[in-house]
């Protein structure tokens, strides 16, 4: 088959998933193209996940997404870019992305519009309600854009899910439930086997994802506040970025909070560096207001952190042995608690997590995604 693959604006937390499925394909001697600017093309050479057995297209001019704004009006010059050189992408009967949001799936939508032959399959990862925490009219765009994204969603010949969840969802927004097929979610098991302690990371709590509201990050100063009572120089490390403003109103909360010393900020990290600041922290927070999986969550968990998070639906499918410890949304005094008493006895080891690692296999993702590829072309 020959796949083409839309990563004009694809998050920093997708490119690796991404890599892992394409490396399987090209073991299965598929023909690669991705499409994407100069910072996609430099991190897949970083990354070294997949061989150099692919054709990368280069949208030319393009801005760094720095803000929210950033990432509408900067996403639809993109897609307009693409539009406008698209017969520049080569001959090619699938064109896929990785996840379902407007900016990944104008570019697909209208390729399959001007070629019913070409088939569109893509990933649904997430929802966005409209009352999430925030700026509000940042959210009202957001749920906007979302329910315009799933009209043209409808066109696709194929959806797969991360979670049960979410197809639940769609069927109830009146689509085809045998375009829908439930994939799940998965860990890079190899690195993490790999993964050491290491002297330079020695963290008393750790978070991984984006920092936004919605991720919880004012909980955690919450939880950090009372915690601090107890243990004062008690250390929260923060992997992972957000838009410029979202981290320059947080930061200026640490502050206020006189919190400064006990936050740190590692910034976007990847590869085994990122597995070993996993090995090398006590536990793991991740007080996330929604998820549709929580990716970050179960790699903590598959690392044998202890991990403290709010009691979500998709919990209940993944973590049913107690691998998590669960409190109620926004108690965060309850999480706070649980953290100390961790502290006090000293147990910073999750096995039942850690049996978690060989369930969720980014090979076995791709293999169920190539299958029904396959079976789209025939």
């Amino acid at each position: 088959m020959n796949i083409l693959i839309n990563g004009l604006t694809i998050e920093e937390g997708n490119i690796v998933p991404l890599l892992q499925k394409i490396k399987f394909w090209q073991k299965q001697e598929n023909t690669i193209v991705i499409v994407g600017n100069e910072k996609l093309k430099r991190e897949i050479g970083k990354l070294r996940i997949i061989n150099s057995n692919y054709t990368f297209i280069k949208v030319q001019n393009t801005k760094n997404i720095k803000t929210k704004q950033d990432l509408i009006f900067e996403g639809l010059k993109r897609n307009i870019k693409i539009l406008r050189t698209a017969r520049g992408c080569g001959n090619f009967n699938v064109v896929y992305t990785i996840s379902s949001v407007l900016d990944l799936i104008i570019f697909p939508f209208f390729l399959k519009r001007a070629n019913k032959k070409i088939k569109w399959v893509t990933v649904f990862d997430n929802t966005v309600p409209l009352n999430d925490p925030g700026n509000k009219i940042i959210r009202f765009l957001a749920w906007t854009f979302f329910h315009i994204s799933l009209v043209l969603l409808k066109k696709a010949d194929c959806i797969f899910v991360i979670s049960e969840d979410l197809k639940r969802y769609l069927i109830k927004k009146g689509f085809d439930k045998e375009k829908i097929i439930l994939t799940g979610n998965a860990v890079e098991a190899d690195l993490i086997k790999k993964a050491r302690k290491s002297q330079k990371y020695n963290h008393d709590a750790l978070f991984v994802g984006r920092i936004n509201e919605t991720k919880g990050i004012y909980d955690m100063l919450r939880v950090l506040k009372v915690v601090k009572k107890k243990y004062p120089n008690f250390q929260l490390a923060i992997m992972g970025r957000g838009d410029d403003l979202t981290e320059e109103k947080y930061k200026n909360e640490i502050k206020r909070k006189n919190l400064e010393k006990n936050v740190k900020f590692l910034g976007y990290k990847t590869g085994l560096e990122k597995f070993n600041i996993f090995r090398s922290s006590k536990c793991f927070l991740f007080l996330s207001e929604s998820e549709s999986f929580g990716i970050a969550l179960l790699e903590a968990v598959c690392c044998g952190l202890p991990a403290f998070a709010y009691n979500l639906s998709p919990y209940k499918h993944i973590y049913k042995n107690n691998e998590v410890i669960i409190s109620k949304k926004h108690d965060y005094k309850s999480v706070a608690e649980k953290v100390i008493q961790l502290f006090e006895n000293k147990n910073f080891e999750n096995k039942k997590g850690k049996l978690l690692i060989n369930k969720y296999s980014w090979d076995k993702i791709a293999k169920i995604e190539l299958s029904s590829l396959r079976a789209l072309v025939s």
